[in-house]
């Protein structure tokens, strides 16, 4: 069965579908890489953790955690639990390799529970998980019962629209979940710590609207505000911008129609475009003639080349924040 959010990979990789439910077909695993010891967490469990489908009692330190969420694995590797199975975002090869997640890996190839559109659940059977963690994910009735039959499993908060709840949420829920709250709690406030920096600094950022955007297809796509980069633009300081909030509704984001580019024409905004894309802006009569264009307050970051500033801000982990911060930021306050 198919999850709720349709992550359409556009020419600058949004992101692919993650399908849960459908028949899963037997894959090549990677190497096998089991969570390293830890620090004692006695006291920690047993803990139970409320979410989306219910509640899950873990009752002692896992071993073995399976991340079915697209940026799961960054807060665990974050906490110093390598996961022995992760959900691929934008696929094997580069999910392991971000600048900002790279080193984490210790060049072991991480194992991939899915292809393009589907999780293979004898794949994550036969890696005897004894954690699955579904965080930054929509996993339905159907597919939660499939994974609980493998191993206890932990699914996206009940508080939030899926794939809108907070990075701090999820990696505090993480770190319950591993018996790393402590830890937990210290990276989120060193990563808000880094957010109020930039606030301080530049306080002209409060009284801008601004926003992030892709238009490497025919038709733009928009991220509401709830969005993890819509969350990293208003921990910067700028504020949300209603209209297109609005125009998006529920949803994560929306692809933007050419009768609606007067949505994105705010005081800032942040073009994800790799080489081709950024190109193509050139020739984009509805883009340039926007007066945050004309003006120069529209910023081009690149989406997956290097720096992978479009990526950094599409995960907004403990990991990829900093990275992104800087390199945004720098962009963000030149001229």
């Amino acid at each position: 069965m198919r999850i709720s959010r349709t992550l359409t990979r556009v020419t600058a990789s949004i992101a692919t579908v993650l399908l849960l439910g459908a028949a899963a077909a037997c894959g090549e695993s990677g190497t096998d890489s089991a969570a390293p010891a830890s620090n004692d967490s006695s006291g920690a469990f047993p803990v139970t953790i409320e979410h989306a489908r219910g509640s899950t009692t873990i009752e002692s330190e896992p071993q073995r955690v399976v991340t079915i969420g697209y940026t799961d694995h960054e807060p665990l590797l974050a906490l110093g639990v390598t996961p022995v199975g992760v959900g691929q975002w934008w696929g094997s090869g580069m999910d392991e390799s971000w600048p900002w997640v790279e080193q984490y890996w210790k060049d072991q190839k991480p194992t991939y529970i899915n292809t393009a559109d589907e999780v293979n659940y004898e794949l994550i059977a036969s890696l005897e998980p004894d954690l699955i963690l579904a965080l930054y994910a929509d996993v339905d009735e159907e597919s939660y019962s499939r994974l609980t039959q493998i191993a206890p499993t932990v699914a996206q908060s009940p508080d939030y629209d899926a794939y809108t709840t907070p990075w701090t949420e999820m990696t505090l829920t993480a770190g319950k979940a591993v018996g790393k709250q402590a830890e937990a709690e210290k990276l989120i406030a060193d990563t808000e710590a880094a957010f109020a920096t930039v606030r301080q600094e530049h306080p002209e950022f409060a009284e801008q609207t601004a926003t992030v955007v892709n238009l490497d297809t025919p038709e733009g796509y928009v991220f509401a505000s709830g969005d993890p980069r819509g969350l990293f633009m208003t921990s910067l300081g700028f504020q949300a911008p209603a209209d297109l909030d609005a125009y998006i509704g529920d949803a994560f984001g929306e692809w933007l129609s050419n009768e609606r580019f007067d949505l994105i024409d705010l005081d800032r905004i942040l073009v994800m475009a790799d080489t081709e894309g950024a190109k193509e802006l050139d020739t984009n009569t509805l883009y340039q003639g926007l007066s945050v264009v004309k003006d120069g307050r529209a910023v081009v970051v690149p989406y997956t080349e290097s720096p992978a500033i479009g990526a950094a801000m599409s995960y907004n982990t403990v990991l990829s924040i900093p990275y992104a911060i800087d390199e945004a930021t720098e962009r963000l306050t030149a001229g």
